[in-house]
């Protein structure tokens, strides 16, 4: 596996925010995801990883084990953590938002548009911790360098990932 990175955050810890956000910027670039997947799947991270902190670990800290890696395929990063057990597709807000009640309090909106900027999301619960794999697929063009770097990217001046 080219570009494995792994990252160990506490609850409350300074800069994990920074640590994160580098993490999978490394993961993209070398996988050679363009500026809006890069964007979707830092999303996705950023918002599992809150959520874990707010309401998993209830603002008391915790561990979050984060790890990535580029394969040919795909692009992935796993959250692992000790909080109570919690599958992020079984927070639907979609009947609210159908209904209207965007804003009646509950939240949830972020974890959705996160979720479904993401190829695919994976959620399992083993011996009392949960597992998230977020996926990105890569495609033709993005192309790999384990030197961390990305070809392709977008057409705006100063873009590329």
């Amino acid at each position: 596996m080219a570009g494995h990175h792994r990252l160990t955050l506490r609850g409350g810890e300074a800069g994990a925010g920074r640590r994160l956000a580098d993490l999978v910027a490394a993961l993209a670039g070398t996988g050679g995801l363009d500026a809006r997947r890069s964007y979707w799947l830092r999303l996705a991270v950023d918002e599992i990883t809150t959520n874990i902190g707010q309401h998993g670990y209830r603002g008391q800290g915790g561990l979050v084990e984060i790890e990535g890696a580029v394969e040919s395929d795909r692009v992935w990063v796993r959250i692992t953590d000790e909080a109570p057990p919690f599958d992020p597709h079984s927070h639907d807000p979609g009947p609210r938002l159908a209904d209207g009640v965007a804003h009646d309090g509950e939240g949830g909106l972020g974890l959705y548009l996160a979720l479904n900027g993401l190829d695919r999301l994976d959620h399992t619960y083993v011996d009392g911790r949960n597992v998230n794999t977020l996926v990105m697929e890569r495609h033709a063009g993005e192309v790999q360098d384990t030197d961390g770097g990305t070809h392709g990217g977008d057409d705006r001046a100063g873009g590329g990932g």
